[in-house]
């Protein structure tokens, strides 16, 4: 059971980064495996500044009992507008590479014709249900994907078994080893992954009389996701990362199970960020914000 308030919203939080944070291996190679040993220091560093900007939004809103887009919006009316609309637009785009990638799943996965309409049609209609739910599955869904991401990355990291690649050169890793590129890649993996999740952090966090508490929980758990995906990731060596889906081939080890493995994982997710850039969005449309 789910009974504090901050690990419901700790819980929350994890879903609505899910599918931007950790759900491929795209992001987790751009941000963390390409730099070889020091990925170690950017996976810390980005579980550090992450926490720092949950507790930092969870502050933001605080007292306020309205939606994240009018607590920006009180110090300064304009300033927060303009703000507001520079979430509408990263949330937008959340949402459409979501959808993208229900697509692709759906084209990939389900027998039927147009499989990519149905794959982006099944992950919408899932969002707005949570929605319209007042997002109350959310950390619930959250600590499935947590546990489900954790537990699979985990898995593909003490399988000892090697991987098939289909470049035949190794990925070059210009950035091997470099602390400043570290930081810096860290700084923006966090910074993109709270600023996906502010809307749900104002809306868990008046359940939460600890905000510390609250990002250092985010932090922990976003912390332990990314060190077994980072461990899988080295499982596959060098080669791997100069590949398009390297999550996907180290599932291939695992023959037709890991193929759905993957993609249900990967739905998982996307549903869970999916519904959080949805729930922010109608936040910004309800307050007002948004004008054309």
């Amino acid at each position: 059971m789910i009974r504090s308030g901050e690990s419901r919203a700790a819980l929350a939080v994890m879903a609505a980064v899910a599918g931007t944070g950790y759900a491929s291996g795209r992001e987790l190679t751009l941000f963390f495996a390409q730099l070889g040993w020091a990925s170690w220091v950017s996976v810390a560093l980005s579980a550090v500044f992450f926490a720092l900007m949950i507790w930092l939004s969870a502050r933001c809103a605080e007292g306020a009992g309205e939606g994240f887009a009018a607590a920006l919006r009180r110090p300064k009316p304009g300033a927060g507008r303009a703000l507001n609309l520079l979430r509408a637009l990263l949330l937008a785009l959340t949402a459409a590479v979501m959808l993208l990638g229900a697509a692709r799943l759906g084209a990939l996965a389900l027998p039927v014709a147009r499989g990519a309409l149905w794959g982006a049609g099944i992950a919408l209609a899932l969002a707005l249900l949570i929605n319209l739910g007042a997002l109350r599955a959310l950390p619930w869904l959250g600590m499935t994907a947590l546990g489900a991401g954790a537990a699979f990355y985990a898995a593909l990291a003490v399988d000892p078994r090697p991987v098939r690649t289909y470049l035949a050169a190794d990925a070059e890793l210009a950035l091997e080893g470099s602390l400043p590129a570290a930081a810096l890649l860290a700084l923006l993996y966090a910074a993109l992954n709270a600023a996906v999740a502010g809307f749900v952090v104002a809306r868990f966090a008046g359940a939460c009389p600890r905000r510390g508490w609250l990002g250092t929980r985010c932090g922990a758990l976003l912390a332990l996701v990314l060190l077994c995906a980072n461990a899988a990731l080295e499982r596959g060596g060098r080669a791997l990362l100069g590949q398009a889906l390297p999550v996907v081939l180290l599932a291939a080890r695992w023959g037709l199970p890991g193929f759905w493995m993957c993609t249900a994982f990967g739905f998982l997710c996307i549903v869970c960020t999916l519904s959080a850039a949805l729930g922010g969005l109608i936040d910004l449309l309800r307050n007002d914000y948004v004008k054309c």
